[in-house]
């Protein structure tokens, strides 16, 4: 079992991560800003601290000890966005300053334009609605690719993210923008985290940044 810090932890993809982690048996410590939005989660490996993502001194306090960092922050398209870019600088430097190599974040789908890319996507979602939201996700995804040679970064990249239980469809994985050929729509975020999860077994994506999709049931 590991000892993992869940960044954004009271979200809708960050309570997926930190419920299905407590259920696997991990202990976690979940930093939050209103520790009040996990009193429904109860679990003795469970420890809820309120500190800032901005600063590395307040993150590193939380992060000795632990040995992976899973990042589930998330911001409104609103400029300007930073969120992404200014979050990871801190993280990256609490995971320096603690010793910390491990991490698991999220961003998203085309978070670049390249030729294949869904059309939808290019065209019509990121001009009118996450626009802003993708361009600081890949400044981030920039920053860890060329900065951070010494942290064991997963980029998880899933299309629009959607409610529903985790289930036990396949998982299609792609390195790159988007998974070709997968199904369109969204993905459930609970399979975003069970996916995510399932990093902590397998070196197959580290320092990698790999597209995800739901596939149909076997």
């Amino acid at each position: 079992m590991k000892r993992l810090v869940v960044l954004g932890a009271t979200g809708p993809s960050g309570q997926e991560v930190v419920k299905q982690a407590l259920s696997a048996g991990h202990h976690v410590t979940a930093v939050v800003r209103n520790p009040d939005k996990l009193d429904s989660v109860q679990n003795e490996n469970l420890k809820v601290i309120k500190a800032d993502v901005f600063s590395a001194k307040d993150l590193s306090e939380h992060f000795r000890g632990h040995e992976v960092v899973m990042s589930c922050l998330g911001n409104r398209d609103r400029a300007p966005v930073t969120l992404y870019t200014e979050s990871m600088k801190a993280i990256v430097a609490a995971m320096r300053e603690t010793g910390l190599t491990r991490l698991i974040c999220i961003t998203s789908w085309c978070t670049e334009s390249r030729p294949g890319n869904p059309w939808l996507i290019e065209w019509v979602i990121k001009p009118l609605f996450i626009g802003k939201t993708v361009a600081n996700m890949a400044e981030m995804e920039h920053y860890l690719f060329d900065t951070c040679q010494d942290i064991n970064f997963t980029i998880v990249r899933p299309p629009g993210l959607g409610t529903g239980p985790v289930s036990d469809s396949p998982i299609l994985t792609h390195e790159g923008m988007h998974v070709p050929g997968a199904p369109g729509g969204r993905m459930n975020r609970a399979d975003v985290a069970r996916f995510m999860l399932s990093l902590l077994d397998t070196s197959e994506w580290d320092r990698k940044a790999v597209a995800v999709q739901t596939g149909p049931k076997r």
